[in-house]
């Protein structure tokens, strides 16, 4: 694969290495070269050497593995930075939650918000309930404390947070939520989705400057992961307008798509409704950022035991979760995001979510005539019956997380039980089905690293290599298949296929180098691999043991 511009040199050749170009045929070549930002050559060592003029930067890559810069199709990019500067709860027990938060009293003026990072988990502690508003306000009594569970649907609240959102014994679930209680009908201190945003809603906005260092930094980890490029799953006009004034300022490398949210509806947020007015913005900044998808929530999840199910949850008899909206509506804001030439992304956890997806998409994939819309369902989690079909005859994308299977593999089968959870979180089955899948993390729901999550996907045990033997492992991917999941399909789920996605002659030099080879290590060994460098556009804007982009 060779492009004609290249016979005056080419920037930069790599040469005797592993390069998986992640073409149709998943070749491997030894060599690649690139120029102005795009590959113009893959193939053998000699035909690269052609290719270095005085000028061209060459490397010996000694055997080393490259890949397609990894993209990651579903996460949050301003949570998941602001994440790195809140309370971390990852991994915590109850007890050491609320001694961060004591601990974090101590040092917060009176009034002031204690507000911690995703995620607690109690799938993970001794006691799986849900905890209570008591143990947050004996730890914090002069401050208002909001801690999001893992999945971000629900959180912990002290009845100071309470207070400042107005909440009351009498204050009714708004729809789409609820206030949990306990069997006395009084406030526990749990709260789901929109009832979980009236609290959200009191906490102080951050400024301009806080939200350009929580995205610098979150940009410095991905890039270190090896992620060249993401689909942020929800998208402010604050976070549009701060990455534009990044990318300006030449601080911003990391391609990014941006899916709105909160854009649409009677309810819609008026700065919202405005991105949405302008239409699909595409390939700002040198292909760097676009805005051309909307995103909508079908339901909740199933850790906070909102996801819509279509037989009763299997530790609460007589209750299936709660679907956003009715049918009806949802095909309206549905029908109209797609006149206006958007991307639909409908987060969809359980089978009545997916199903009422499905059902709408259909309607308004017909009435319209799409041809090539791409719309995707985000997460794609309980399947049954007809559903991959009914998505591979629309063109309907699974975009999912490999890393969620393992992570809450006890939580499914208390959830579902057994004959459900196997249906759960299915990726190689829907892959084998539809044929692509889009990979991604949810990060901060889970970790980043697209190694991590390749890993998962293969092996369906997550970074403790638990659960023992793997999660329904039938339900695994194939080492190509992980792979394309986060480079060709990944690039497909963001209509970025043309340029990204794989190392071909013409695409963008958007690459990642291995420390070993991906396709050949024992697959425990995979999370292990460091990334040594990474190019965006024919620019290192990683490499190990360098001074990382400031903040």
């Amino acid at each position: 694969m060779e492009d004609r511009d290249a016979s005056a040199g080419a920037d930069e050749v790599w040469f005797n290495g592993r390069i998986y170009t992640t073409d149709p045929s998943f070749s491997r070549v030894p060599a690649l070269a690139w120029k102005n930002g795009y590959i113009c050559y893959a193939g053998d060592d000699e035909g690269a050497r052609k290719l270095a003029g005085r000028n061209t930067a060459v490397e010996n890559l000694a055997g080393k593995a490259v890949f397609p810069g990894f993209i990651d199709t579903h996460l949050h990019l301003e949570m998941y930075g602001d994440s790195l500067f809140k309370l971390c709860l990852r991994g915590c027990s109850k007890d050491q939650i609320i001694r961060l938060v004591q601990n974090a009293a101590e040092r917060t003026p009176a009034g002031e918000w204690i507000v911690g990072g995703l995620g607690w988990d109690n799938g993970g502690w001794e006691d799986t309930s849900f905890p209570s508003l008591r143990d947050l306000d004996h730890a914090a009594p002069h401050n208002p404390v909001l801690l999001p569970r893992i999945d971000g649907h629900m959180v912990w609240l002290n009845s100071r947070a309470l207070a400042a959102a107005g909440i009351t014994e009498e204050t009714p679930n708004p729809p789409g939520g609820e206030f949990l209680r306990g069997p006395d009908g009084r406030l526990a201190g749990c709260a789901s989705d929109a009832a979980a945003d009236l609290v959200r809603k009191k906490i102080p906005p951050c400024d301009k400057k806080y939200r350009q260092k929580i995205l610098l930094a979150a940009q410095d980890k991905l890039l270190g992961f090896g992620v060249t490029g993401v689909q942020d799953a929800s998208s402010t006009e604050d976070l549009v307008e701060s990455l534009k004034e990044l990318y300006r300022s030449g601080l911003f490398k990391l391609r990014v798509s941006g899916a709105l949210i909160n854009a649409l509806g009677d309810h819609a947020d008026p700065g919202m409704a405005k991105c949405l007015a302008r239409g699909p913005e595409i390939g700002l900044f040198d292909g760097s950022f676009t805005i051309r998808a909307v995103k909508l929530f079908a339901d909740g999840s199933l850790g906070s035991g909102t996801a819509a199910l279509m037989e009763d949850y299997s530790d609460r008899p007589g209750y299936r979760g709660k679907l956003m909206y009715d049918e009806a509506e949802l095909y309206r804001l549905v029908f109209e995001a797609a006149k206006r030439g958007m991307q639909l992304m409908v987060h969809a956890i359980g089978d009545a979510a997916i199903d009422e997806t499905l059902s709408v998409f259909e309607r308004v994939i017909t009435g319209l005539s799409l041809k090539d819309h791409r719309f995707r369902i985000e997460h794609f989690q309980l399947i049954q019956g007809d559903f991959c079909h009914r998505a591979k005859r629309l063109g309907v994308l699974a975009a999912m997380q490999g890393a969620h299977g393992p992570n809450n593999a006890s939580m499914a089968e208390q959830r579902l039980g057994s004959g459900r959870a196997e249906n759960s979180y299915a990726l190689g089955k829907v892959q084998r089905i539809l044929g692509r899948i889009a990979g991604g993390s949810d990060a901060p729901v889970a970790n980043p690293n697209p190694l991590d999550g390749i890993h998962a996907a293969l092996t369906r045990t997550n970074d403790k290599l638990r659960p023992p033997g793997g999660f329904y492992p039938e339900n695994a991917l194939s080492r190509d298949a992980a792979v394309r999941s986060y480079t060709s399909w990944a690039a497909y789920a963001l209509f970025a296929d043309r340029e990204r996605g794989s190392l071909e002659a013409g695409k963008r030099a958007d690459l990642v180098l291995l420390d070993r080879d991906l396709m050949e290590v024992p697959p425990d060994d995979i999370p292990g691999i460091q990334v040594l460098r990474t190019v965006i556009g024919g620019e290192t804007v990683y490499r190990r043991g360098s001074v990382s982009i400031p903040l």
